[in-house]
């Protein structure tokens, strides 16, 4: 009997320690508040649910709240840091305890012209990334533009403001969104200048010079990537955008115009974290298939003159394809109030299907965004050689705010560096053979198209004579 009684005391002492032990060895969870290195947001996890809240130095504010996955994947967490993957990024989190008290402060002032202007410029004197570089003195800006507004001014007037202060940051990544009755009123006040070229004419200008040069063009996603052969053994891909390249198992036929309609009603039903690796995988896809389908190429050239931006992740698995070693290519730091974070370093990582020869890399002004990181990046392989003009000179990611008064807007906090600490930002990056493309859009368009009515792309042609 005393056997019996010990052997369950035993029994229930190593139950207790099994369970004891599950407890202290379970994960904390990620739910609760979190602050942002680098990025002026605090969050709310619960769950799958995410809350974030714009801070600046005066106003806190409930942006928005929406699945996690609209927001990124919880990559890794501890009892106080927090790693959620948002792309190609991996951005890095503080546990807090509590809300500040300045997010449970009156709405009052949500929609004061001087409390939405006092926010709209700390949050850039926090954030933004390249005063110096813009040589812009934002504490003068402020001398400048704080006494036009009182309690009085109009929204329309507060646009007006902000759209002037914009400006002075020649920046193509800065940018405002306003209800439409605003924008209306200010197109009305505002002789805007209008472009000679549509996207559409721009779309039917590069496929013409693509159809001159390659036997048989090919496209897919309707004209989002086209290629071929030229002079039977050099491959020819045009990548007009680093988005729009999911595979949605649209018609193979549709025009421009339908396949963005019918492309976005099918994106935007997925979270926007799956659609993002949707298009990573869209564009593995598509060169895997180009790859194989012209191996007898002996070299290629990559036109992405056209190429306005889109997904970081996208360039990277672009570059993948014509990598043949595991390398870093570039680094990137988020701006916080007194300096910047720690770098985020970024690698080539090369596909199993890839292309080790020679690569001329077409480049002009509207070579912009993660079309540039793809440029930025390719500096580290010594197989590419850079054809064009210098690209646009805008790498940051966007980080997107929302005002009090919900207006939204965007700006660049952020420095992409080469391996040797270059920065590239407002000035782009350079080919190692120049053609002095014009820095206006319906300019570059115009030389393009001159060159074709005499037969001719001077890069294209140059490509090949290098090649030669």
């Amino acid at each position: 009997m005393k056997n019996i009684k010990i052997l369950s005391i035993l029994t229930l002492f190593s139950v207790f320690c099994s369970c004891n032990e599950k407890v202290t060895n379970e994960k904390p969870k990620p739910d609760g508040f979190w602050k942002q290195i680098g990025y002026g947001n605090i969050i709310e996890l619960n769950d799958t649910i995410i809350s974030v809240y714009n801070i600046s130095k005066q106003d806190c504010h409930l942006s928005f709240e929406e699945h996690i996955l609209d927001f990124g994947k919880v990559k890794k967490h501890s009892k106080d840091t927090l790693t959620i993957r948002h792309g190609n990024d991996d951005w890095l989190f503080t546990r807090l305890e509590k809300l500040p008290n300045l997010c449970k402060t009156s709405k009052e002032l949500n929609n004061d012209p001087k409390h939405n202007f006092q926010v709209f410029w700390d949050t850039f004197n926090e954030h933004h990334a390249s005063f110096d570089i813009k040589n812009i003195n934002w504490n003068e800006v402020y001398k400048q533009y704080e006494p036009k507004i009182n309690e009085n001014t109009t929204d329309l007037e507060l646009y007006t403001i902000f759209r002037e202060m914009i400006a002075l940051l020649n920046d193509g990544h800065v940018k405002m969104e306003v209800p439409e009755k605003i924008k209306n009123e200010y197109k009305n006040q505002v002789e805007e200048q209008e472009e000679k070229y549509s996207k559409l004419d721009e779309f039917k200008l590069n496929k013409e010079i693509a159809e001159f040069y390659v036997d048989s063009l090919r496209n897919y996603n309707a004209g989002m990537v086209r290629y071929g052969l030229i002079n039977k053994n050099i491959g020819y891909i045009q990548i007009n955008s680093m988005l729009m390249l999911a595979d949605y198992e649209l018609q193979k036929d549709l025009d421009l115009r339908n396949f963005f309609g019918q492309y976005w009603e099918k994106a935007e039903n997925r979270k926007d974290e799956l659609q993002r690796q949707d298009e990573v995988d869209g564009i593995n896809g598509i060169l895997n298939s180009i790859l194989n389908e012209l191996n007898g190429a002996k070299s290629y050239i990559l036109d992405i003159r056209f190429n306005g931006g889109g997904k970081d992740a996208v360039a990277m698995a672009i570059l993948n394809h014509f990598s043949d070693k595991e390398k870093m290519a570039y680094t990137k730091k988020a701006r916080i109030e007194k300096g910047f974070a720690n770098p985020q370093k970024f690698k080539i990582i090369p596909s199993k299907n890839h292309f080790n020869g020679n690569v001329y890399l077409l480049t002009s002004h509207l070579t912009a965004s993660a079309s540039e990181i793809l440029v930025l990046a390719s500096l580290a392989n010594t197989n590419f050689k850079r054809i064009g003009s210098t690209t646009e000179g805008i790498f940051s990611s966007t980080l997107d705010k929302e005002l009090p008064n919900g207006w939204e807007y965007e700006l660049s906090n952020e420095v992409y560096q080469d391996l040797k600490g270059k920065n590239y930002e407002n000035v782009g990056i350079s080919s190692n053979y120049q053609i002095e493309y014009s820095k206006n859009k319906d300019a570059f368009l115009d030389q393009l198209s001159d060159g074709l009515k005499n037969k001719k792309d001077r890069a294209i042609e140059l490509a090949i004579e290098l090649e030669k």
